[in-house]
């Protein structure tokens, strides 16, 4: 396997565990507590740990000023790779969107890597263009499309 294949498994990896982590709602903890009766550290969060982060029983797993993830932790690779952004941004508004992309991610990974790359890459060349042509570069919403127009939406004042 080459390094450049291997990146790519660790890029769709990481990318599936994003999409689990946003369907499901879960951060990543921030802090970290021994529990000896299991033998290793587990979550903990910052109310629990105030104050007692002395490295034997609690520790920080976020460390100030190093980049993280609110959802993969110290593994920022998602975070920083702005064609994904910019297709969760736009086909992942709300909560139950992730839902959907769970079921992508988890048929084949690599693939759906590839594809929302390339459809991120698209949406970012797109936004480039209409800033080159001076055209106004909001991405636009069903509800800001309905209220556009005065006198038009369901609560309006016109009649």
């Amino acid at each position: 396997m080459t390094a450049a294949a291997h990146g790519v498994d660790g890029m769709a990896n990481a990318l599936r565990r994003y999409v689990v982590a946003r369907a499901h709602g879960r951060t990543y903890p921030e802090y970290s507590r021994y529990d000896p009766s299991i033998a290793c550290w587990v979550a903990s969060d910052d109310a629990e740990a105030v104050g007692r982060c002395d490295g034997k029983r609690f520790r920080q797993v976020r460390r100030p000023g190093l980049p993280w993830c609110r959802w993969l932790g110290t593994d920022t690779a998602l975070a920083e790779d702005h064609a994904l952004q910019a297709f969760f941004e736009l086909h992942a508004s709300e909560p139950h969107d992730w839902n959907r992309l769970l079921k992508e991610v988890s048929r084949d990974r690599r693939r759906v890597l590839r594809d929302w790359q390339r459809r991120g890459r698209e949406i970012l060349a797109r936004l480039r263009m209409q800033a080159a042509i001076g055209s106004d570069t909001q991405m636009t919403s069903g509800l800001a499309e309905e209220f556009r127009m005065p006198g038009k939406g369901l609560r309006s004042l016109r009649g």
